[in-house]
């Protein structure tokens, strides 16, 4: 146990480092986009190259992952990060961006596998906290990224300033796959592995075999969704709404990963042993929708503040639960392969959600991405719904 918990806390300095470098680069890369000409509905897209990129690539590195460990997965994820923000330092067009964005997502293997990670160190009691300790890493780095890419880019932002950010983004992104070969213990045992010549998971045949694994990735892609349409347009909505700048985006996603933070990291365990992963699902998806909704008619400061708290608290206990319904519903071997699968469908949902929310705030208006957004997770509640929780025990692999 002692050894376990050694390694979540290893794997989960990885994730932090990692993420803090993806946190610094958020805030500012709308503003990025705009500096070199391009509009809102370019801008979404281009952000969303970054999940396409995922959503090719996760299942066959969540493949990979089984057949020789999580640990090489990790650190070629995070170089392949490094490359990305630097080609982003570079770039002189919206096209260079949404190239180097591809790029990075095609190298994100490193999402999935630190989650089959978590999901080998488990049991079925501490999957939730294993999954929630994950949850409070990328929250942190939610929090301390885009604080410093806040300080960094400086109240009037020049070219400078935003090459400077990339440059932090890559060099935290190389620090992570440092951090991930000294540190990390690989958690995937061999006789666990995918041997070679055995028939590897398909994943369509998963989902068409599982109805129960299908439900809960569904409702991963309408989340997903959702988050990116506010993600996607929350900088251009404060810009006009607000009259803010990547200053104030960076501070207020900072809010936004501490409040993630507290849920997350204590919290999400503590409710999954109270009621339960399902039950915990749903009352985070109820406040998700309720944090949407608020925003998408919010015109003021205050009014965004109480929409982003409910938000927040719906991410923060929907998204451990999720991620450890998902995972219980893969057996050893196939871990890899499932999270990928699961990665896969976040992937596509941030492609989904950037594809439209351009078009939403450029012919809608400026709340219109977030009010589709309540509306898929309103969606996404009503597919949790649908899944009692003992066909969901039933189905579980051994």
């Amino acid at each position: 146990m002692a050894s376990r918990t050694g390694s979540m806390i290893a794997l989960a300095s990885v994730v932090l480092i990692g993420m803090t470098g993806f946190g610094v680069f958020l805030p500012i890369f709308p503003f990025l986009s705009l500096e070199l000409g391009a509009t809102p509905t370019a801008t979404t897209i281009a952000m969303g190259a970054y999940s396409l990129g995922q959503l090719i690539a996760s299942p066959l590195w969540g493949r990979l992952s089984d057949r020789i460990g999580r640990k090489p997965i990790l650190i070629i994820g995070l170089i392949g990060g490094v490359l990305s923000y630097l080609w982003i330092a570079h770039a002189h067009t919206i096209y260079d961006l949404g190239a180097a964005r591809l790029f990075g997502g095609l190298m994100a293997g490193n999402v999935g596998a630190a989650f089959a990670a978590a999901a080998d160190l488990a049991d079925d009691k501490t999957r939730a906290r294993n999954m929630g300790m994950l949850g409070a890493a990328v929250g942190l780095g939610f929090i301390g990224g885009p604080a410093l890419g806040a300080l960094l880019i400086g109240s009037a932002p020049e070219r400078e300033s935003f090459v400077l950010v990339c440059y932090i983004s890559a060099a935290l992104a190389g620090l992570a796959a440092l951090a991930a070969f000294v540190l990390f213990r690989e958690s995937l045992t061999p006789g666990a592995r995918l041997k070679t010549g055995e028939p590897r998971p398909r994943r369509f045949a998963m989902l068409a075999s599982r109805p129960t694994l299908l439900r809960f990735v569904a409702v991963m892609f309408l989340a997903i969704a959702a988050q990116a349409l506010m993600e996607t347009t929350f900088g251009l909505w404060a810009d006009k709404e607000l009259q803010w700048g990547p200053r104030e985006v960076g501070w207020t996603l900072a809010a936004l990963g501490a409040g993630a933070v507290v849920l997350q990291g204590g919290g999400a365990g503590r409710a999954a042993r109270v009621i339960g992963e399902r039950m915990m699902l749903l009352i985070g998806l109820v406040l998700f929708a309720a944090g949407f909704a608020g925003l998408a008619v919010s015109h003021e400061v205050a009014t965004m503040a109480a929409s982003l708290t409910a938000l927040v608290i719906g991410i923060g206990l929907s998204t451990p639960a999720l991620n450890a319904l998902i995972a219980a519903q893969a057996a050893e071997s196939e871990r890899g392969a499932v999270m990928g699968l699961s990665q896969s469908a976040s992937a596509l949902g941030r492609v989904a959600g950037p594809l439209g929310a351009g078009a939403l705030f450029d012919q809608l208006g400026s709340g219109a991405p977030f009010s589709v957004a309540a509306v898929l997770i309103i969606g996404a509640l009503f597919v949790a719904l649908g899944e009692p929780a003992k066909e969901a025990l039933s189905e579980t692999p051994s």
